[in-house]
């Protein structure tokens, strides 16, 4: 892992301490030291649990038997039979998701890991194999022995060739701003700019595409953190793009995590609305270039300012024009004290999320409370995505919440709505952070697949019999287990409910989801379905 400020400032503090160990060690318990309160909980191996320290060990041991798997170098027996189905191994990870060990007295650690090989076969075709292992290991001198191993039913998937490949070189290799600006990773910019900027760490800039010259064409708008400017391309015809930032108008210096491309005024061009402090409208001049509009009433009230992550347009109320939903994760007032989210599977201390009614003419009129969506409008929300689930003429709204349950905005018809989502199956006690429509199962009705968090880490510590100990019901065990869990795919059952169809489908594991969508990617006319996902980290892949 690449060394980070928080590693040099460990570092030092460990070199202080050593320094000043004789006069520590008068003391009954060195453990009372602060230095020894933060390894505790960066090293596995200094854990309190009995069980993450066998993951320190035994994960390493896992590590070894994948590096040789894909070197060739050695065989391993539990796989023997999957692993002649491949001429060349690409990949092999084999992740531990539980284990079962919370006493030291006990000398057997039964882990459940998966298993992911990829790679090719000798007729050269891509062969893809993914699914559950469940191991016994057991203690041996300072090191651990594998006793057992069984592997479960493994998915398979096969292809002749790859659906996808990068062209970014050959389409923004002549661009100079991104070979400037947008080929450098975020570590570059944080390094290089002031903080006082607001360069983030986390990446929740997003993109989206509109023809904003009217020429049929999709260009294309790049969303950056304070500091750095919003880069717009256009779209050159040939299969490249034009950098049109600064002649469009919207090369934005402002911290922003969306952009929305729509004709919100009805004059036939597409304008932009950029969510960053406040929601912002640029008006199209119908040619291509932007212009802020101050008095565009997009504002948000003094008492419901907040950090602003997501936002959706839809017509609510079929008067014929666009409104514009916004999401809201947390208070950003300077100086207040930060109010975590409480509690933190079930979160309800979030700031208000808002609706901002088209008036017809472009300009908005906050209407939140008006459309009666002040209910659970409280849940530090990421995303939210309209669509009509009950087949009525009208949309109804799912927000995607982190810390917690979503909600589904049921359209009433007129223009208002009801928070139905626990009636509805989806309220999907999870780390929510986007949502998308699509006839999954091709029944006629739209489908809901919400993004969440899948962590192994998580799944490992909320399974262990010592999490027992943190949550003492069965029933928050489980809500703690859900979190960690990862995306869910709900089948709509026609009647206003829905049906987790998760492990059926094999949708959970999307590793770190951010967003995904419903698309058919390879023209058989069923819809499949995309996931983004990512999150901070170092050089090693092993330490998520």
């Amino acid at each position: 892992m690449r060394v980070s400020r928080l590693t040099i400032a460990l570092t030092l503090s460990v070199a202080v301490a050593s320094a000043q160990e004789a006069e520590y060690a008068v003391e009954a318990n060195l453990g009372a030291r602060p230095i020894d309160r933060v390894l505790a909980r960066v090293d596995a191996g200094q854990d309190e649990w009995i069980g993450e320290q066998d993951y320190e060990a035994i994960n390493a041991r896992l590590r070894e038997i994948a590096k040789r798997i894909v070197a060739g170098k050695g065989e391993f027996p539990a796989l023997a039979h999957e692993l002649e189905r491949f001429e060349t191994v690409e990949l092999a990870e084999l992740k531990i998701v539980s284990s079962n060990r919370a006493d030291a007295s006990d000398r057997r650690a039964e882990i459940r890991v998966r298993v992911e090989l990829g790679g090719r076969t000798a007729d050269g075709r891509l062969l893809s194999l993914l699914g559950p292992m469940q191991m016994t290991w057991e203690p041996a001198e300072s090191d651990w022995r594998l006793a057992s191993a069984a592997v479960g039913t493994l998915r398979t998937v096969e292809a002749d060739r790859r659906y996808f490949t990068e062209i970014t070189d050959a389409v923004f290799g002549d661009v100079p701003s991104f070979e400037h600006q947008l080929a450098k990773d975020l570590d570059h910019w944080r390094g290089t700019l002031d903080a006082a900027l607001g360069v983030s760490v986390y990446g929740h800039q997003g993109l989206s595409l509109g023809d904003a010259d009217g020429d049929g064409l999709d260009d294309l708008y790049v969303a950056e953190p304070g500091g750095l400017p919003n880069r717009f391309y256009l779209n050159d015809g040939a299969g490249g793009f034009v950098d049109a930032s600064r002649a469009s108008g919207l090369d934005v210096l402002d911290d922003t995590s969306m952009s929305l491309f729509a004709d919100l005024d009805n004059d036939g061009d597409q304008d932009v609305v950029l969510i960053g402090a406040e929601p912002s409208l640029f008006r199209n001049d119908g040619q291509g270039r932007f212009a802020y509009d101050p008095d565009s009433g997009l504002q948000p009230p003094t008492e419901r300012a907040a950090l602003f992550t997501g936002a959706s347009l839809a017509d609510y109320d079929l008067d014929g024009d666009l409104d514009l939903y916004v999401c809201s994760y947390d208070f950003w007032t300077s100086g207040a004290a930060y109010d975590a989210p409480t509690p933190y599977y079930d979160a309800v201390n979030g700031p208000a999320n808002l609706l901002f009614r088209n008036r017809g003419d472009g300009t908005f009129e906050e209407a939140t409370a008006a459309a009666g969506l002040d209910q659970n409008n409280n849940r530090f929300s990421f995303a939210a995505s309209w669509a009509d689930y009950d087949d009525d003429g009208d949309p109804d709204l799912y927000v995607a919440n982190d810390f917690g349950r979503n909600n589904l905005y049921r359209n009433e018809g007129d223009g208002t709505f009801r928070d139905v989502a626990a009636e509805a199956g989806v309220e999907d006690l999870g780390a929510g952070m986007s949502a998308a429509w699509g006839d999954a199962d091709g029944d006629g009705r739209l489908d809901l697949h919400v993004s969440n968090m899948w962590s192994s880490a998580g799944q490992r510590l909320t399974f262990n019999p010592q999490f027992a100990a943190v949550a003492e019901s069965p029933e928050l065990r489980a809500q703690y287990q859900r979190q960690a869990r990862g995306n869910s795919l709900f089948r709509n059952l026609g009647d206003g409910r829905f049906e987790d169809v998760t492990e059926t489908a094999a949708t959970a594991m999307g590793r770190w989801a951010w967003s995904s969508d419903f698309v058919d990617l390879d023209s058989d006319g069923r819809l499949d379905l995309f996931v983004q996902n990512g999150y901070i980290t170092g050089d090693r892949l092993d330490d998520l």
